[in-house]
């Protein structure tokens, strides 16, 4: 980046050739009010690009207001190449607050290396690079962005993102101290961590006293890579994190949310084959508060369409002072399809490791997988962990912890658990193990079931507010109705229902039971 400068000692600089250079983008020089920098080039380009994004958000940057950035719609980025990025290819850092219009843009990078083998690797076919192991990188992996400066007080920064997409990129942004950020209406797909630094991984990272506020999020196929740590695709330190309308699937980022010390809300959202979430205490903040409302989990490895294969990362694990919150929500684990960390294995989706886990209107749900995971104890307490569930929500029983037992760990006697709630198909009777139904089908309730039309008033006294910003949810995970006829069902979906599935032939039984032998074999392997 280059040294900031005001605006009119920039253009003085310039000349009349580089204003009328302005003006044939469209560009006005600010003059009290923010101007507006046009983004038209398809490269990232340079500072002193004209018209490429990196001059856009240097005159930004630099600029004695607060400006708008609009892209040319549709407008295919391609970052390969790029000069001048800050630090582990970050490819800008925003130092004032401003608001980027994406106009539906992407930025496009293709990050390739080649294996010690001579193997090369890309987006489509990600693995963890290892440069210590002869890797050799030919284009990295580069993140966006980096709202605020590090080690500083970005309090009054606050950059607004709309309808601004990347393809092969890694990290979206970091939100440094006390800045905020709002990202609205983007997607984000095939994002990899070629860098070498375990540490910088796809999605958000927010620093101490900084919010990220993230709304109609499409992800796929983001990949971590970092050595299967617990990092989330959302993660925060001593941070607040508000997500809602988010859909993150076919990703592996040590668990869609992780948060250190302070508050996250994951509003009407869906996690599909991409982990779950994660709390512990921070460092600034000794507790951590995470809402879960009206968002379905579906905690699947490859057998069963996820990517994320580890029972580290799915579960909704709270550590030491922290809290989850599962409202109107419905959480699926199935463990056949999960093939590697089977020893952590126990608090499988639900693990109470020195904090709490509390479930208003929320279905939960393991399958069973005795031959792998005899006695497997889906939910779990520990170091003086708790439990706790009203009588509108349902757990399903295993063979290891019965209805009455569930009723005694959750505290609430009128624990729903005697029928079924949602589907499985049941690949071994003995040893039983099970799959559940394929996503979306599997969130679905089973058609006249147990969580069917259970919570009354679902329209007055019990209905769902949005802890963001506390409007009241009208509508399901899937975007259907929240209610029917003044009830709401337990769990986070509500019209789309399911039959009680058919027992498949031994022939598929076998052939599944099989490949997941294999990959959870292999997985202990490596």
């Amino acid at each position: 980046m280059t040294t900031p400068m005001n605006r009119p000692s920039r253009m003085a600089a310039a000349g009349l050739c580089s204003l009328a250079a302005m003006m044939a983008v469209g560009l006005a020089p600010a003059s009290g009010q923010g101007g507006t920098w046009n983004v038209t080039q398809a490269t990232w380009g340079t500072t002193s690009a004209v018209g490429s994004f990196a001059w856009a958000i240097d005159q930004a940057n630099n600029s004695l207001t607060n400006d708008v950035i609009s892209i040319d719609s549709n407008l295919q980025i391609d970052v390969d190449g790029a000069t001048g990025y800050s630090s582990i290819f970050n490819l800008a850092t925003i130092t004032r607050s401003v608001t980027i219009l994406g106009h539906n843009a992407t930025l496009v990078g293709n990050p390739v290396f080649l294996t010690n083998g001579g193997q090369p690797v890309t987006k489509n076919n990600p693995q963890e690079y290892l440069p210590g192991a002869g890797d050799i990188l030919i284009e990295p992996s580069y993140s966006f962005a980096k709202i605020g400066s590090s080690g500083a007080d970005n309090s009054g920064l606050h950059v607004t993102i709309q309808d601004l997409n990347t393809d092969g990129l890694n990290r979206f942004a970091r939100v440094e101290r006390n800045a905020a950020l709002d990202y609205v209406n983007g997607g984000i797909t095939k994002s990899v961590n070629f860098t070498g630094n375990a540490a910088v991984t796809p999605g958000f990272d927010v620093a101490t006293g900084g919010t990220l506020t993230a709304d109609r999020l499409t992800v796929t196929s983001a990949s971590a890579l970092n050595g299967g740590g617990v990092t989330g695709f959302f993660g925060g330190l001593d941070a607040t994190l508000n997500i809602s309308r988010a859909n993150v699937s076919d990703s592996s980022t040590g668990g869609a949310v992780v948060l250190a010390g302070g508050t996250a809300n994951v509003v009407s959202s869906i996690f599909y084959g991409s982990g779950g979430v994660t709390a512990v205490a921070g460092v600034a903040v000794p507790t951590a508060t995470v809402n879960v409302v009206n968002t379905a989990a579906y905690l699947a490895g490859p057998l069963n369409g996820g990517d994320d294969k580890s029972f580290v990362t799915n579960k909704f694990s709270a550590g030491a002072g922290a809290v989850i919150n599962l409202q109107a929500s419905t959480v699926v684990a199935d463990l056949v399809s999960l093939t590697t960390g089977t020893a952590d294995a126990t608090g499988t989706p639900l693990n109470a490791d020195g904090g709490s886990i509390n479930l208003v209107s929320s279905a939960v749900m393991a399958t069973v997988d005795e031959d792998s995971l005899p006695g497997q104890i889906a939910y779990s307490t520990s170091n003086g962990g708790t439990l706790s569930a009203d009588a509108f929500s349902w757990v399903r029983p295993t063979p290891a912890q019965s209805g009455a037992a569930l009723k005694a760990l959750f505290g609430q006697p009128g624990l729903l658990t005697g029928s079924t709630g949602l589907g499985v198909t049941v690949l071994s009777p003995s040893p039983l193990v099970e799959m559940a139904l394929p996503y979306p089908e599997g969130t679905y309730p089973l058609s006249g079931g147990v969580l069917i039309g259970v919570v009354p008033d679902a329209n007055g006294v019990n209905k769902l507010i949005n802890p963001i910003d506390g409007t009241t949810i009208l509508t399901d995970a899937f975007g259907d109705p929240r209610t029917t006829g003044g009830f709401r069902n337990t769990g986070a979906v509500e019209l789309r229902s399911v039959p009680e599935p058919t027992t498949i032939t031994f022939a598929v039984a076998a052939s599944l039971i099989g490949l997941q032998l294999r990959r959870r074999r292999a997985g202990q392997a490596t």
